[in-house]
């Protein structure tokens, strides 16, 4: 890819990032909202002959606002057919030439559907139990809302002028209301055609929003809006810098745990890809997931792991796979295949592998893998070295968890210390940060090698970097 290339990249990625970050989402909710206050506002001028420019300004400059974020969004879309699909409500709401149609000008109160979706998105982030319960209730009085609000402004807007019944806003609201309850029109008949075509499409939003409350057409209905309002809205190859995990075994909901628990990357999305199984969302239903994807996938085909944004992700986990009876050669073998073609996809990301086998090493390291542990090795070693000193598995255990105590860290050489002594700096992090330089990686003939407890006066180069060990990473 050339430097122009890679430039529109990483701004689409940082773009990308922006619009749907946290405090975005709740500002578009804010001007949305916003928004539709001041068509109501522009509805009941205009009824009483009254023009006022701040409002007409105002609407102009949201309005702008909101075509801004779509044309980014447009632009950052991987897929543009999916922007049109998710967007296209958006798109209408935001198009000039409705403001010359009176009753056209009411489309801009669709985008509180737009509205709903980020707020219970914004609601998952807190808490996935939150997002659950109350996301259908959100869509649900989000519609009734919309109906009512588009109903009561268009009878304002034609039907009042004709219709002695209708003398404010609140009257025709409450009318908007009690039709959309009683499923006809409550207050007398309208006067117009207009109005008549109003009180049948409120009627008939009635029917279908209450509908969700009974028999088969409730069921079917509740499945529609919990998926519309899905705080997951985002489909899983539009997700950046995510980990992904192939296969799945008993071992698996530890290893997300500790991601998530993990203060540096518990924003980032996990995606767990494993054949047809519900043992990871039953294994960790305990956990806030909306940070976590299932996809019940065959990981070793190339077309899963593009769907999935195998290219787009930061790093990649690989367990023995065990959701199916397999012989421990035919998992490592499923192993090192997928390693190889998520190489071949993404030769940036990082990989760490689990193998049954030693002998599987080999294949794994020519195709680049950066990590690979043998779980049954590992664990012999532990048990062995608790063996030997009679202890110390404690002090293990809390190295190697986020979640209690000291970690390990693992860290660039700062540039101001490149070409001073291991020992000197050893001290510096000792005092300043109350850590401990336990071992220096260095880069020889392209191989990454680690010296562990290294000499005192080792001196450090500019492409090493410090294991240490800290109950936060140091600030340099």
């Amino acid at each position: 890819m050339d430097l122009g290339g890679s430039r529109t990249l990483r701004s689409k990625e940082r773009i990308d990032r922006f619009l749907h970050s946290p405090q975005t989402e709740i500002a578009l909710v804010v001007l949305i909202l916003v928004s539709v206050m001041l068509v109501v506002l522009e509805v009941v001028l205009e009824t009483r002959g009254v023009s006022v420019i701040w409002v007409q300004h105002l609407q102009v400059g949201l309005t702008s606002i909101f075509m801004f974020e779509l044309g980014l969004r447009y632009w950052v879309a991987r897929k543009k057919r999916r922007f049109w699909r998710n967007y296209w409500l958006d798109v209408l709401a935001v198009m000039p030439m409705i403001t010359a149609f009176r009753l056209l000008r009411l489309l801009r109160i669709l985008r509180l559907l737009r509205a709903g979706i980020l707020l219970n998105r914004s609601l998952g982030r807190l808490s996935s139990a939150i997002a659950t319960s109350l996301g259908l209730q959100i869509g649900v009085f989000m519609v009734i809302g919309l109906i009512v609000l588009t109903g009561g402004l268009a009878t304002y807007l034609f039907e009042a002028p004709a219709n002695p019944r209708i003398d404010s806003l609140k009257d025709s609201m409450w009318w908007s209301f009690l039709s959309l309850v009683a499923g006809e029109p409550i207050g007398g008949d309208p006067q117009t055609d207009i109005g008549r075509l109003i009180t049948l499409m409120v009627m008939m939003g009635g029917l279908t929003t209450f509908a969700v409350f009974t028999g088969v057409v409730s069921a079917v209905m509740m499945r529609k809006l919990e998926t519309f309002m899905d705080f997951k809205a985002l489909e899983i190859d539009e997700l950046q810098d995510h980990i992904v995990i192939c296969g799945w075994n008993r071992g698996g909901h530890l290893i997300v745990e500790e991601l998530l628990a993990d203060g540096e990357m518990n924003h980032c999305a996990v995606v767990i890809v494993a054949e047809e199984t519900e043992e990871p969302a039953q294994s960790l239903r305990h956990l806030n997931r909306s940070q976590l994807y299932f996809y019940p996938e065959d990981y070793t085909k190339i077309d899963i792991l593009e769907t999935v944004g195998i290219r787009h992700a930061s790093r990649a986990i690989l367990l023995a796979d065990a959701t199916h009876p397999r012989t421990d050669q035919d998992r490592d073998a499923r192993t090192v295949l997928a390693a190889l073609t998520i190489e071949k996809l993404n030769p940036s990301i990082y990989t760490c592998a689990q193998l049954l086998d030693r002998r599987n090493d080999v294949q794994l390291k020519l195709a680049g893998v950066d990590d690979v542990i043998v779980t049954e090795e590992v664990a012999s070693h532990l048990i062995a070295t608790s063996t030997r000193n009679q202890g110390s598995v404690e002090a293990l255990a809390e190295l190697l968890t986020v979640q209690s105590g000291n970690q390990i860290y693992e860290v660039q050489v700062p540039t101001g210390w490149v070409g001073k002594s291991y020992w000197s700096l050893a001290q510096h992090l000792k005092q300043q940060s109350d850590a401990l330089l336990l071992a220096i990686e260095s880069m020889k003939k392209g191989e990454r090698t680690t010296q562990v407890n290294p000499p005192t006066d080792l001196r450090l180069a500019e492409e090493d970097r410090l294991v240490i060990i800290a109950r936060q990473v140091p600030k340099f």
